[in-house]
């Protein structure tokens, strides 16, 4: 099995951390988001992974080649959508059937062999993993026969639902033998979701495979900030083998405080529930932060106090700042929900 990373987005919901970088490397608990696809892919014991990139995806090459990361980059001259990315990594690789797609923007605690084994149990062109969610409003949903059969994707949300868990697009698919065909088939520029899978659906050649445990997208800054307090509920509850591996470089303490172990701090600091301070965090004294977090290299000044924001890589708050549900990115400065 081979597997292809689509890592070619803008990552415009998640402006400014993604202004000078591609998505795909932003710093999530101290690890570039590609990471936790890569992770999947060795799981499900992929011989190969593609990444297909668009965007800064020079940025992409040089953390591989700097990483000595096992990825295999196919690279866009111009925007294809997820559809003609992913058809693209197939013809330029020559990958080899089943292939594992991932998008570039999920966490998920799958068990990738358990996807493999749905596939070749129900059969069909393709298999789609449902993640089950209370809120399912922003997401694409999916209805699903007893079979296991793909009956509808993307149907809006009925109005009785309330807040019943609803299967909803997980991001990751299983591609068969007569699937990667017919992508390979296509030209140009087209979306996997809008495009490819309804129009397989309306055939009744996707089945779907339904993951019950962790999943969430962080293709957004409100989701990107709130995933990885829910990761470091996941690790004091569940373990840490799932995202964090063998990783002993950073403590955690049961009132969701991250701190790596590069990270700097001012005497008589106060952190005050639900903060994480990545790499080379560095924080004067006298702060007090609450629902916070630090990318690696950010620096907070003295006497800074912050609620509910986010100050990104290599960004410097000046003494004394008192802000809440920000972002700040070197020199700007933006609102978010927190």
């Amino acid at each position: 099995m081979e597997a292809v990373v689509i890592a070619g987005g803008f990552g415009t919901r998640l402006y400014p951390l993604t202004l000078k970088r591609p998505k795909s490397l932003l710093p999530f608990l101290d690890r570039p988001l590609i990471e936790y696809q890569m992770d999947l892919a060795r799981e499900a014991g992929c011989e190969r992974v593609f990444a297909a990139t668009g965007h800064l995806s020079a940025d992409i090459e040089a953390y591989v080649n700097s990483c000595g990361v096992d990825v295999h980059l196919v690279e866009e001259d111009e925007p294809l959508g997820t559809g003609g990315a992913v058809a693209q990594a197939l013809r330029t690789a020559q990958m080899e059937p089943p292939v594992m797609v991932l998008n570039g923007d999920i966490v998920c605690d799958i068990a990738p062999r358990s996807l493999l084994a749905t596939h070749e149990r129900l059969g069909g062109w393709m298999t789609i993993v449902a993640a089950e969610v209370p809120d399912a409003s922003s997401l694409g949903t999916l209805t699903i026969d007893e079979a296991g059969r793909l009956a509808a994707f993307d149907e809006k949300l009925p109005d009785e639902a309330g807040d019943q868990p609803t299967p909803v697009n997980a991001g990751i698919y299983l591609l068969g033998d007569e699937a990667c065909g017919d992508l390979v088939s296509r030209e140009g520029a087209f979306s996997l979701e809008q495009d490819f899978f309804p129009e397989l659906t309306r055939r009744g050649l996707i089945r779907a495979h339904r993951h019950k445990g962790f999943w969430r997208d962080v293709g957004t800054l409100d989701s990107y900030f709130k995933t990885q307090f829910d990761v470091l509920g996941y690790f004091l509850t569940m373990g840490r083998e799932n995202f964090a591996g063998d990783r002993d470089d950073f403590s955690l303490f049961r009132d969701f405080i991250y701190i790596h172990q590069d990270a700097k701090l001012g005497d008589n600091c106060d952190l005050f529930h639900r903060v994480i301070l990545m790499r080379g965090a560095q924080l004067g004294d006298s702060c007090h932060l609450r629902n916070c977090i630090v990318l690696p290299g950010g620096i907070v000044g003295k006497k800074c106090k912050l609620e509910s924001v986010i100050v990104d890589s290599d960004t410097a708050i000046s003494d004394s700042t008192e802000a809440d549900f920000r972002v700040f990115s070197g020199d700007r400065e933006e609102a978010f929900t927190g």
